[in-house]
């Protein structure tokens, strides 16, 4: 069997690895402190990191210096621990708790550790999922594999109970996270069926009750909180894990707490911690008849409830789960140990493919989809979650649609935002991003049709590919560099930039012109009012007016500088507004050129328009006075709601005003 691949659990409170030994046997491998599990905590001390019970320790005397409960900010890109002036990650934090497992491991196992399958909550997405491989890169481990808890405890247990065809529930209460899955293991196959969870539900929560309920009394006792001062919230909080495990032997507990020369001594029973936490188990039922109801399937067919993660040795949870299945759960498997367990006999067969070896163990497991990933669609005056593959799919799964073609001439790239959830409004849901696809050959506009692959890989992680059918060319793919959120999209808020492109040749002298600047400055004034909006003025001829700006002094300022004069340099203009509004990712650019005559340069002024059409850009076209060549603009204009005719200065204006309420936000 190939050397250095492990199983790590990688958990909110306590983490564990464990190995495949040469005779195909899981065992855990206890740390260098002698202990079977490390909790998850880090000191920074001087410039050492320090990971483990001494950091735990600490925390009462440093707590500025010690950090806990990573896991649950995993993939959350705003939080960051700071010590010293530095700025840590979740990923970087997570780090060190793996580097930690895998140094004791190389020193219990004498060699090198360098390959590993790591855990995660099933419930965690794409981003939480992408943040723990790159923890484990950054630990200097090759991650064969993610994955999901659940799934390793029951590939655990399956291994102890090959060849019988059962239905497993795996009942999986962290300290941090809880997951419940339905699994059926048929022979050597693991089929999960249904999985469902919540990332920030765990033990964590239950001593969070127990803690508040403390410092009430405190307070109500002595007039302070306890919890004002961090070392004495730290203080509390160990006391407060220790008197809840207690309490899982025994029916009554004593609690002291001392905090500014002010002590109380809180007793505590066993009905009392349940009723402070009764919501919270009953979160955890909630979520167990889900995952019956999505595989069909009733408490009456569980054949065994397995229990994973440190919390459900709390004496509520076994009695909730014996009178909800009619039968006490399985006790085969430590609840502590059982995830790294069923991670290492995976990591095991993952080193063996990978060495092209023979696997060392005859089991296969075969997982579901999460969440339902979905695309944002436009329907209705509002966004949907379009579901592409449904939550509770087996991984890998993949879809591909067929349905998309360009919009407009010369069309290049292509926009998508996914999103991970069951919501119908994707705001509800975890936003993947915005994925922009380019390289799409410039045809006429419908004339590229494009299949979009989605898909998700065998570690749960989202993939996504285009393809141009008439080249068979695969597209590349970028996350959009723009500031644009999802929420902005959906509240009409998307940045947006306005070049008004106006005629200044000879024949705008006197009241044309003096229409044109008033029509102008009405319509300057509708647009910036609302938010993220910006606006140009370019004459032709004349060149740039005005960058963009907010400022609507200085666009006015800009329109008053218009002088007629010359020709009718059309091109020019667009040219100067193409240059000044340069395509940026989430920024629509809307180009409104307003001319009363013929330009000089039609051929150039259709090369230009094309360009700016290629680019995305949205062009509207006012024609003003009776010599106008209606149909020439009009085929300038991006759709034939974008060309405006106006032979009266009054027609002028009210388009103008017109078109600037239809480029403000949509009514909520």
């Amino acid at each position: 069997m190939a050397v250095g691949a492990v199983g790590i659990d990688l958990g909110t409170t306590f983490s564990a690895i464990a190995h495949v030994n040469q005779h195909g046997v899981p065992e855990i491998l206890p740390n260098a402190e002698g202990d079977r599990i490390t909790p998850s905590v880090i000191l920074f001390e001087d410039d050492d990191v320090i990971v483990g019970n001494y950091a735990k320790q600490a925390a009462v005397v440093y707590p500025e210096q010690v950090v806990e409960f990573v896991k649950r900010h995993m993939g959350d890109p705003s939080f960051r621990f700071r010590y010293r002036g530095r700025d840590y990650t979740p990923e970087k934090l997570s780090s060190f708790i793996l580097a930690k497992l895998k140094h004791d491991a190389e020193l219990r196992l004498g060699h090198k550790v360098e390959q590993a399958v790591i855990t995660v909550p099933a419930y965690f997405n794409d981003v939480q999922r992408r943040a723990t491989l790159r923890a484990g890169e950054m630990a200097g481990l090759r991650v064969l594999k993610l994955i999901n808890e659940p799934t390793a405890a029951a590939f655990a247990y399956g291994l102890n109970n090959a060849g019988r065809d059962i239905r497993v529930l795996v009942f999986d209460l962290g300290g941090g996270t809880f997951d419940v899955t339905l699994v059926d293991v048929e022979g050597r196959d693991i089929n999960v069926i249904a999985t469902d969870g919540d990332h920030k539900l765990g033990g964590k929560d239950w001593d969070d009750r127990l803690i508040h309920h403390v410092a009430d009394a405190f307070r109500d006792k002595h007039g302070v909180s306890p919890l004002d001062e961090l070392s004495s919230y730290h203080d509390l909080r160990q006391k407060c894990v220790s008197a809840k495990i207690s309490l899982t032997r025994r029916p009554k507990v004593n609690i002291f707490h001392d905090y500014g020369s002010k002590v109380l001594r809180l007793a505590v029973d066993r009905a009392r911690f349940e009723g402070l936490t009764a919501d919270l188990l009953d979160r955890t039922r909630q979520l167990t008849e889900s995952v019956l109801r999505a595989a069909s399937a009733d408490p009456a067919s569980v054949d065994v409830v397995l229990l994973a993660g440190g919390s459900t040795r709390m004496p509520m949870v076994r009695s909730a789960l014996t009178e909800f299945f009619g039968k006490p759960p399985a006790t085969d498997i430590n609840p502590d140990e059982a995830i790294a367990l069923g991670a290492a006999l995976t990591a095991a067969i993952e080193s063996a493919e990978l060495a092209g070896e023979e696997s060392p163990i005859d089991l296969r497991t075969h997982d579901v989809t999460s969440h339902s990933l979905g695309m944002v669609a436009y329907r209705t005056k509002r966004l949907h979650n379009s579901k592409i593959i449904a939550k509770n799919s087996r991984i890998p799964a993949e879809k591909t649609r067929e349905d998309y073609t360009t919009t407009h001439d010369g069309q290049t790239t292509i926009d998508l935002w996914l999103v991970q959830g069951e919501h119908e409004d994707p705001l509800d849901c975890s936003v993947l991003g915005h994925f922009e696809f380019y390289g799409i050959p410039a045809r006429p506009a419908g004339h590229s049709q494009l299949a979009v692959t989605y898909r998700y890989n065998s570690n749960g992680i989202v993939e996504v590919e285009a393809m141009d059918l008439a080249s068979g060319q695969i597209l590349p793919h970028r996350l959009a560099a723009g500031q644009v959120t999802l929420e902005d999209l959906a509240q009409n808020r998307a940045p947006m930039q306005v070049a008004l492109v106006i005629d200044c040749s000879g024949s705008m002298y006197g009241a044309n012109i003096r229409d044109a600047k008033a029509a102008a400055l009405a319509f300057a004034e509708r647009v910036l009012e609302q938010p993220n909006r910006q606006l140009a003025v370019i004459a032709f001829p004349g060149g740039v007016k005005s960058t963009p700006t907010s400022d609507l002094q200085g666009v006015q300022r800009a329109l008053d500088s218009l002088t007629p004069i010359g020709s009718t340099p059309m091109s020019e203009g667009l040219a100067d507004a193409r240059s000044l509004l340069r395509p940026r990712a989430g920024i629509q650019r809307v180009f409104v050129v307003m001319t009363d005559g013929h330009p000089d340069d039609p051929d150039a002024t259709v090369a230009e328009v094309h360009r700016l059409r290629t680019a995305g850009a949205r062009i509207i076209t006012i024609g003003v006075g009776p010599q106008v060549q209606q149909n020439f603009l009009a085929s300038l204009a991006s759709g034939p709601s974008d060309f405006h005719f106006c032979s009266q200065s009054l027609a002028l204006e009210g388009t103008f005003i017109n078109l600037a309420t239809e480029l403000g936000p949509a009514e909520q």
